[in-house]
């Protein structure tokens, strides 16, 4: 194949859209580019070889336009940059004819969008876990016996959006009401202290479930563009991350195999990021995302360029090998006038 024409959604949101973008654009792999964002006023806009406006993907045009630009570049292989477009486009890949797109399973999409329903399955299988309750109503804070609790929205996946910390009752009950009124789906977990014990970890699987690669980011949290909140209880630092990672590509063997027990009880079909801080060497989850991760060109740079190995994988059959090299990679906000 002369050149692979590659559609990436999203790439103006500084997300998993840009984090594709850039680890492709360290390929050596003859690709052309093709993004999207919803408006022109896209940071990324002039780093693709070419570049289209797409409506939102709740929008009842928005699998019609993606069918439009596939025919005008003869698209091979997309990959969804943001959430919204992922749930979409994994719904209708189907429709897609003789082209890829690199979601994981829709199932499992379905089950990791809820985070309830995804400690339930795993709880089955034995699956070491946070304390968790389903916040339904008031009354249900009552049944909670442990503190600091965080409160989070249920479903969805990724970012940082609606996370609250409560050290008593009269504080969970605040915060739940507040999220209640704004029909916020809550769930409560179990703080785990923090102590340089945070980890974003990465599974790779292929259509069939066999694990291809796993790398293992261990986040710092001593920059403020990694925090979302960090706060005080009884003189312990409570910290909760963003979803903006860095910090030290490592190789850890005990948590490599609990990541992967964790995608292979999913039933993994994809790219999944396992989001977990570590108790006494056992792995403890706060999330999970099936989708690419925002750390996608952190990884790249240490040699696991993911979205180029699919790509070798789907368009051109070849057998990859995932492997990368230890080292600590940071971030930085970059701006520019376009």
């Amino acid at each position: 194949m002369d050149r692979i024409n590659v559609l990436v959604t999203g790439i103006g949101s500084a997300g998993v859209g840009e984090q594709i973008l850039k680890a492709l654009k360290l390929s050596k792999l003859n690709l052309y580019l093709v993004g999207t964002d919803v408006t022109l006023k896209c940071f990324n806009r002039d780093s693709v070889h070419a570049f289209e406006v797409l409506p939102y993907a709740q929008e009842h045009n928005f699998i019609d336009e993606v069918k439009a630009i596939i025919e005008k570049y003869n698209i091979d292989i997309i990959f969804p940059g943001s959430d919204p477009e992922m749930k979409v486009l994994c719904h209708f890949k189907d429709d897609f004819e003789n082209v890829h797109v690199v979601t994981n399973d829709r199932e499992i999409i379905n089950i990791c969008m809820n985070k309830y329903n995804t400690y339930e399955l795993l709880k089955k299988a034995s699956i070491p876990l946070p304390k968790y309750l389903k916040i339904n109503s008031s009354e249900d804070c009552c049944q909670i016996d442990f503190f600091p609790v965080v409160l989070k929205p249920n479903t969805g996946s990724g970012g940082s959006s609606h996370i609250y910390v409560a050290y008593n009752h009269e504080e969970l009950n605040f915060f739940a009401q507040y999220m209640l009124n704004r029909n916020i789906d809550i769930i409560a977990q179990e703080y785990i202290a923090y102590d340089d014990n945070e980890f974003t970890i990465g599974v790779s699987t292929d259509e069939n479930g066999l694990v291809l690669g796993t790398i293992i980011l261990k986040r710092s949290l001593t920059a403020s563009i990694s925090v979302n909140k960090k706060m005080n209880f009884e003189n312990v630092a409570v910290i909760i991350s963003s979803g903006i990672s860095q910090g030290e590509f490592l190789y850890d063997d005990s948590l490599k195999t609990q990541a992967e027990k964790i995608a292979t009880t999913l039933k993994s079909r994809g790219p999944l990021n396992v989001q977990c801080r570590v108790e006494k060497g056992q792995l403890m989850l706060m999330e999970i995302n099936p989708r690419l991760s925002g750390t996608t060109y952190l990884r790249a740079l240490v040699g696991y360029n993911e979205p180029e190995n699919i790509i070798r994988r789907l368009v051109l059959n070849e057998n990859v090998q995932y492997q990368y090299e230890s080292g600590v990679v940071l971030r930085s906000l970059t701006e520019k006038r376009i």
